[in-house]
């Protein structure tokens, strides 16, 4: 592996290659892994959700303990995307507050949004109390705040099948009552980040990949049997190489590498130490970003934006502390009507 901009300024670039809310695949280039890294461990770490983060349980039938439902309640994903990314936003009138930033006593509608639970099982069949039973309560109200801005609890109802399956097959288990038992609670969200606590984990998986390179010497593949070719073949676990029409040897998968090198010692084993070369390219990877549901807490693509914006604002800091510059302007909230849809930086 080599390092290509060790003296002169990186110029990273992004390239979108898949986008959707719960999956996001890009490119970034130009840059090394140190940027690379600042940004997959931003969108693992800094980008704000919300969770529920105090749970008053008022009364409780089931037979599982309150800590342990206090600690269920945190962990659903909770609709997050409209809660601001960076500070600024807020003052722009987009987004939500940190509770320890905010001058109210016990919340109110900038920092929290309140939810009640209060299910009593009636039947003789056992209940089951989902995410589904919890209710959002009006509280905590803001002007000018529209529904879809709303904090919902998560997966949302699926309206393609009955209430009843929908509620055994997606919803999130919180207890089950059996008859004349009662579970009530008021539970209030707040913003957060997953450096808090990782209820707050926007996103299921946040990784990369680096480019990989792959170096067959022609000579030395061409004097192998056949038999040897498929044993080389073989010994990937990935199945990158495969024959051709004329029994070559080709790369088939390239980004199916994972440098696991086993190619490399069957090569050694033939006696070819130089038939095969496997490096990686330090100026490019290949980004996976994946939601935690279809529905948030906040979209796949949304993440990635939050963690571009992020790492701006990081930097203007940056600057300031060391420079002074004091700077007003950061990445958008929203792409542009004319920015291209392949490309966010």
């Amino acid at each position: 592996m080599t390092f290509p901009y060790g003296k002169e300024p990186r110029k990273p670039k992004v390239k979108i290659t898949h986008a959707e809310p719960a999956l996001v695949k890009f490119e970034l280039t130009g840059t090394d892994s140190s940027v690379a890294n600042a940004l997959r461990r931003i969108m693992m770490a800094e980008v704000p959700t919300m969770a529920i983060e105090y749970v008053n349980i008022i009364e409780n039938d089931s037979v599982l303990f309150d800590e342990f439902l206090a600690h269920r309640m945190g962990l659903l994903p909770l609709t997050s995307h409209y809660v601001g990314d960076i500070p600024p936003d807020f003052d722009k009138g987009r987004g939500f507050k940190e509770y320890k930033d905010c001058n109210c006593f016990d919340g109110c509608g900038y920092c929290t949004a309140q939810f009640e639970l209060d299910v009593t099982n009636t039947d003789d069949k056992v209940l089951t109390v989902t995410h589904y039973d919890i209710v959002e309560s009006k509280k905590y109200t803001r002007d000018n705040w529209g529904e879809e801005k709303e904090i919902k609890p998560l997966p949302f109802r699926n309206p393609n099948i009955p209430e009843e399956e929908d509620k055994k097959e997606n919803g999130v288990i919180i207890c089950k009552l059996k008859k004349d038992q009662r579970l009530r609670m008021i539970c209030q969200a707040r913003k957060g980040i997953p450096k808090y606590h990782a209820k707050w984990m926007p996103t299921a998986t946040s990784q990369y990949q680096y480019q990989p390179k792959i170096e067959l010497n022609e000579d030395d593949m061409n004097s192998l049997t056949l038999d040897q070719k498929i044993d080389f073949i073989e010994a990937c676990p990935r199945r990158v190489f495969s024959l051709d029409i004329e029994d070559r040897v080709q790369v088939d998968k390239l980004m199916s590498c994972i440098f696991c090198d086993e190619c490399v010692a069957k090569a050694k084993v033939f006696g070819k130490r130089d038939m095969v070369k496997v490096t990686m390219d330090a100026s490019k990877f290949h980004f996976t970003v994946e939601a935690v549901t279809p529905d948030g807490p906040r979209s796949a693509i949304d993440v990635v934006r939050a963690g571009l914006r992020i790492l701006d604002y990081k930097f203007s800091l940056f600057l300031k502390d060391c420079y002074g510059d004091d700077i007003k302007e950061w990445l958008p909230l929203e792409p542009k009507a004319s920015q291209r849809t392949d490309s966010i930086m």
